[in-house]
């Protein structure tokens, strides 16, 4: 039953990256894609993810995995040695001074993860470029997405969130989330059958508590709405115009 289950979880998830790869266009023939590997669970099932879809698919790319040692992460040692063992893959390790810039840098009444994520995407984008990588691999998943919609609602007065596939503001670098359909749910069912543990992240400065609530709330709400994320993420790709708040000068923009 076991070995039944696990192989209906290794087949739903391949095939909504699958689906999420087609749906979006993110790869194309000839592709170097820079994987993002925090060592945290969604990056190594995404990294296990596009490695088996290219031994499987005609489409031929590379896939480049890279871990920004923050030093806040420990038990990364671990992850690398079974990326290389599992998937022959060899992740390059890149020394960054994130940990000292947030203790130095941070404001003590705010969360510091904005900028964290700011840092480690602008790292990302220059070894994107030195690499001669075409596009950038991150893990996010459907929640991630829906979580990050309702905060841009509800504490920038912003309609957005996470694209699948998009190009940066600055038009060098494309961003794809081929995790896009698989809800954290699944991503953490695939991830048990690994055999593998994430790295353990010791950061004192972690507060994100508005994603937390946001969270919870959802997790309130589905009890209600079995269906709600998947209605929220299909809401964010069916947008009707006509009914928005949108002011002329905004409409001119979008038309």
């Amino acid at each position: 039953m076991n070995h039944r289950h696990r192989r209906f979880i290794e087949r739903k998830a391949r095939r909504k990256v699958g689906a999420a790869i087609k749906d979006y266009r993110m790869i194309f023939p000839g592709d170097r894609i820079l994987v993002a590997v925090s060592g945290g669970m969604d990056s190594i099932v995404l990294l296990k993810l596009l490695s088996d879809i290219k031994g499987a698919s005609p489409v031929q790319f590379d896939i480049i995995p890279v871990h920004l040692d923050t030093g806040f992460e420990s038990g990364f040692e671990d992850i690398a040695s079974w990326c290389r063992a599992e998937l022959g893959l060899e992740v390059e390790v890149i020394a960054t001074r994130i940990s000292s810039i947030l203790k130095q840098s941070s404001d003590p009444s705010k969360s510091p993860c904005g900028l964290c994520s700011r840092l480690r995407r602008g790292m990302l984008y220059h070894l994107a470029s030195d690499m001669g990588a075409t596009s950038i691999a991150l893990g996010h998943h459907m929640d991630d997405i829906i979580e990050t919609f309702f905060l841009r609602v509800l504490y920038t007065g912003q309609i957005g969130a996470m694209a699948p596939s998009r190009v940066s503001n600055d038009g060098k670098n494309r961003i794809i989330r081929p995790l896009a359909y698989c809800t954290k749910e699944l991503v953490e069912s695939y991830f048990g059958f690994m055999g593998i543990h994430g790295v353990s992240i010791n950061c004192p400065l972690r507060t994100d508590s508005k994603r937390e609530m946001v969270r919870q709330y959802l997790e309130t709400m589905e009890k209600d709405i079995p269906n709600l994320r998947y209605s929220v993420f299909a809401s964010l790709g069916n947008i009707d115009e006509k009914s928005l708040c949108l002011k002329e000068s905004k409409l001119a923009h979008y038309h």
